[in-house]
């Protein structure tokens, strides 16, 4: 029995090392921040901002995992008091470059404690920003969120979908008939093939949740995957209710929802 405890624990400690260490050392590359700087507004995140628009306008929001200020451009110009948060500084200083009077600091969901409970309206955490970590962590940044949010403030997330076709995959290599193009896929293919040996075994498989070795920067990451089912139940436990889920085209979604085309789902929940 102690065996399997030490074991547990050390599998667990593992996990939360390997999954937030990883990706925050992606985050910090300047190859993958250049790179979100280019990125826009998704659709549904576009749906979900007009949809809500008035409990956005005029009210304090939080933006975490801002990135490069994918999604401060919007947000900033419709708040009465806009914070752009990201635990990688790299990214934080991107965005001090591009937006000049605006509050961004370099900050951790699973410890907000510069921040008063209820204080927020709207809290906003894109692009999956909480798979990039493990399911203790993300239960606390949960908590966390819930403690700054205002009584039937919203928060809105997405979250990379279990149920997806392409959830588990493996690298494989592309052809093209021009030869530059062709060692560029070559080369792709190495690194990924080489990260994908490397990271497979620290995947996490249960009934609840997934920790997977997925496609995203060439299988360099660990990536937490739900279900609808689940996700919805975690925020209940937490203390929200989900009022709304969307696919990446930007339909409305319910628990029974054919889901296995979307890579992730974007959850609309509201502080009980």
């Amino acid at each position: 029995m102690l065996v399997r405890i030490i074991i547990n624990f050390t599998h667990l400690t593992s996990e939360k090392l390997r999954v937030a260490g990883m990706n925050k050392k992606k985050y910090e590359s300047k190859n993958v921040v250049s790179s979100y700087i280019k990125m826009t507004l998704q659709n549904p995140e576009v749906m979900i901002l007009v949809k809500h628009r008035g409990s956005i306008v005029n009210k304090h929001i939080l933006d975490i995992g801002c990135g490069s200020g994918r999604t401060t451009a919007i947000l900033k110009n419709l708040s009465n008091g806009y914070i752009g948060i990201d635990y990688s500084m790299t990214m934080i200083e991107s965005c001090r470059e591009r937006f000049k009077d605006v509050s961004f600091a370099c900050g951790d969901v699973r410890k907000m404690s510069e921040f008063r409970d209820d204080e927020f309206d709207f809290i906003m955490f894109s692009f999956n920003g909480l798979d990039s970590i493990n399911h203790k962590d993300r239960l606390q940044g949960l908590s966390e969120i819930h403690r700054v949010l205002k009584q039937d403030g919203l928060f809105v997330f997405s979250s990379h979908n279990r149920n997806h076709r392409y959830a588990i995959s493996r690298p494989k290599i592309k052809f093209s008939t021009m030869p530059c193009k062709q060692v560029g896929n070559f080369i792709k293919f190495f690194k990924s093939t080489r990260n994908r040996l490397r990271n497979k075994n620290h995947q996490v498989f249960n009934e609840q949740y997934a920790i997977i070795n997925d496609v995203a920067h060439n299988y360099a990451m660990l990536t937490y995957y739900v279900d609808k089912v689940n996700q919805t139940k975690q925020l209940e436990d937490m203390g929200f209710e989900t009022i709304e889920m969307y696919d990446t085209s930007g339909n409305m979604m319910n628990i029974d929802s054919d889901d296995k085309g979307s890579a992730w789902i974007y959850y609309v929940a509201r502080k009980k």
